[in-house]
């Protein structure tokens, strides 16, 4: 799982398996070590007691929670993703193959839906 911060925006980015995991326990978790016992703990949560995507964050973890129905909708379904958050900006979408750059492909990201159409003006 991918996490982008950017000013007040938070964007989580997952692969097919990672959407599977989601999809089967309504949870996906991952973290980043910065230094021996400093480590940044972040998931992908579902919760049947919200109505809109929402942040924790608090002891060096960051959850982000989205209504059970909404997460099951776009785990299972062609949807490439979620947006919301009050003040700040959530978005949680299917990570996508890179169309440039030489080692960008990523054999657990999606098909990209645009792959076709470059490789067709290529031609």
């Amino acid at each position: 799982m991918k996490l982008r911060i950017h000013g007040n925006a938070l964007r989580l980015r997952l692969n097919q398996a990672e959407v599977a995991q989601f999809s089967k326990t309504g949870c996906f978790e991952d973290s980043i070590e910065f230094s021996p016992g400093v480590h940044l703990t972040y998931a992908l949560e579902s919760s049947s007691s919200i109505r809109s995507p929402r942040a924790i964050y608090g002891n060096g973890s960051l959850r982000i929670q989205i209504p059970y129905q909404t997460g099951l909708e776009w785990a299972t379904s062609d949807k490439t993703g979620i947006s919301g958050g009050d003040d700040l900006a959530i978005t949680i979408e299917k990570d996508f193959q890179c169309l440039h750059g030489e080692g960008a492909h990523d054999p657990g990201a999606y098909p990209n839906p645009l792959e076709k159409a470059t490789a067709s003006k290529m031609e």
